[in-house]
Formats: structure tokens, C-alpha cells, sequence
């Protein structure tokens, strides 16, 4: 029996990537997850965080004690055979977050700082009263509990969203509250930003915003859906522009990642709308 392997070509088309921005879900192996299981490993009991870019993150055990102790946000990463719960938060000034953890709770912690390329350098926390008999309360079984509520939460989310996209009259509704909400946290941003900025960079967010606004309110009753979408669409694709811009301006502070979060909600919103409308007859 003969194997014909793929070509180059045939492996670039067909290959799955990521990009920033997109979410793959499980699927993805995630290998900052096997350091951090290896860290535990090493020192048990502790709070263990490893860095990935400019955030660090904590799995499984150390995840969940940070979402309940702290109410970071779960997310569900890693494979469908080996999935795990992770929390991030960024790595500046890691010590002064991590402190209350050790104060209240008594927990220590080993966090992980660096990268493959260029090694990793341990920081362990210097608390003589730890308390690592904590984390151990966290048994196994709570934490498959917790990834089994995350994905049943996954599924319930798709179908609500699938129910979204066939009830144009919810669908509507919808469209306007991601629509306003956005605009009034972008204009609370305004309102606070520099004269100088607030006349170009805030500006430009207005205009932006408020054609996105319109069109979810003019939604319902056009006739040319497809083309509003589009239009519509395009304008997000301009706001997360300048929201990406944010981080770079100085004077400017800007809830980055919270704006451009709703951005991309309602940029979802919005694709699966023009998607839905090019299957209708």
C-alpha cells in the first residue's frame, strides 16, 4: 500500500494557525502548562506562576485558588485529552499582587520569570509563615469538576448564540446593547483623556463609534442587511485599529484590553450576522 504524503504547499493551505486576537479554545496543546506542572512538582504547595510573553499565568490548583481567593477569571486551555484551567494577569509588579495572597492566605509562591530562549529564573516567595497545606485542600477532583462547568458553559454559549442568530428581532436588540455599551465606556475614556488627545485620538474613536452606532440602530428596518453589516463591520475593524493604538500613546490611559474585548464581541456579533445572511435565500 502506497502513502502519499502531503506537499509543502498542501501543508501551508491546509494547516490550522492562530492569530492574535482569536481564540482557539481546546485543541491547542498549551506548554507552559507542563512547566508549571513540573514547578509543582518542586515546590508543593505553592502558588506557582510561570510567564508567557508579558502576562503570567497559573494552571489547575494555582488557577482556581486565584479565582476563588482573588476572582480572577478561568479559562479553559490546552487539548480535548488533556485540557486545563489557567488565569492571567500581567507580569509588571507581581510581587505587590501576589503579596495579599501570602498576607491574608498564607500562601507561598514560586513564580517563574524569563522565557525558553533565554532560561527562566525562579522567584520564591520569602514568607516564613506559609501556609502550603492550602493548596492541597484542592483536590483533583475539584478542579475536573471545574473544567467539566467551564465546557458545559461552552456549549450552553454556542447554542445561545445560535438562537441569537436565527431570532433577528433578539439578534437586533443585541446588536444595539454591545453597540451603546461600547460607546459609552469609549466615551467615559474621552471625557478623561488630554485636550490634545481628546481632539485627534478621541476623535477619531467618536466618529468611529458613532457610524458603528448608527448602523445597529438603523439594523432592524434596512432593507440591504448584508451591506450594512459589511459596513458596520469595517468600522470595527477601524476602532480595534485605534484601540491597538492605545498602549502607545503617552498621557493616554485607556482600559485597553476591556475595550478592545467588547470590540471584538460585537465584531463576532457582527460576522456571524453577515454569515447568516449569506446562507438566507
Amino acid at each position: 500500500m502506497n502513502e502519499t504524503q502531503p506537499t509543502a504547499e498542501e501543508l501551508s493551505q491546509h494547516s490550522l494557525r492562530t492569530f492574535k486576537g482569536i481564540e482557539v479554545g481546546l485543541g491547542q496543546a498549551d506548554p507552559i502548562a507542563t512547566i508549571a506542572a513540573k514547578l509543582e512538582e518542586q515546590y508543593p504547595g505553592h502558588l506557582i506562576l510561570v510567564q508567557a510573553g508579558k502576562f503570567l499565568h497559573g494552571y489547575d490548583r494555582s488557577a482556581y485558588a486565584l479565582a476563588i481567593l482573588k476572582k480572577y477569571q478561568l479559562k479553559l486551555v490546552g487539548t480535548a485529552a488533556e485540557p486545563h484551567i489557567r488565569v492571567g494577569f500581567p507580569v509588571g509588579n507581581f510581587k505587590r499582587r501576589l503579596w495579599t495572597v501570602v498576607e491574608e492566605f498564607g500562601i507561598p509562591y514560586a513564580v517563574a520569570l524569563g522565557t525558553l530562549a533565554i532560561g527562566r529564573t525562579i522567584y520564591v516567595s520569602s514568607q516564613p509563615t506559609g501556609n502550603s497545606q492550602v493548596l492541597e485542600s484542592v483536590l483533583p477532583n475539584v478542579i475536573a469538576d471545574v473544567i467539566d462547568d467551564l465546557k458545559q458553559r461552552g456549549e450552553v454559549n454556542k447554542a445561545a448564540a445560535q438562537q441569537l442568530l436565527t431570532n433577528p428581532d433578539n439578534t437586533s436588540f443585541q446588536l444595539k446593547t454591545k453597540a451603546k455599551e461600547l460607546d459609552l465606556q469609549l466615551l467615559q475614556d474621552i471625557i478623561k483623556m488630554p485636550r490634545d488627545l481628546r481632539a485627534t485620538y478621541g476623535e477619531n474613536l467618536r466618529v468611529c463609534i458613532g457610524r458603528i452606532l448608527r448602523g445597529a440602530m438603523a439594523y432592524g428596518l434596512e432593507d440591504n442587511k448584508p451591506q450594512l453589516l459589511k459596513s458596520i463591520s469595517a468600522d470595527v475593524d477601524m476602532l480595534k485599529h485605534y484601540l491597538a493604538q492605545a498602549p502607545r500613546l503617552n498621557g493616554l490611559k485607556l482600559a485597553f484590553e476591556h475595550r478592545a474585548g467588547l470590540a471584538v464581541e460585537l465584531g463576532k456579533l457582527v460576522g456571524g450576522l453577515i454569515r447568516l445572511q449569506g446562507v438566507q435565500p
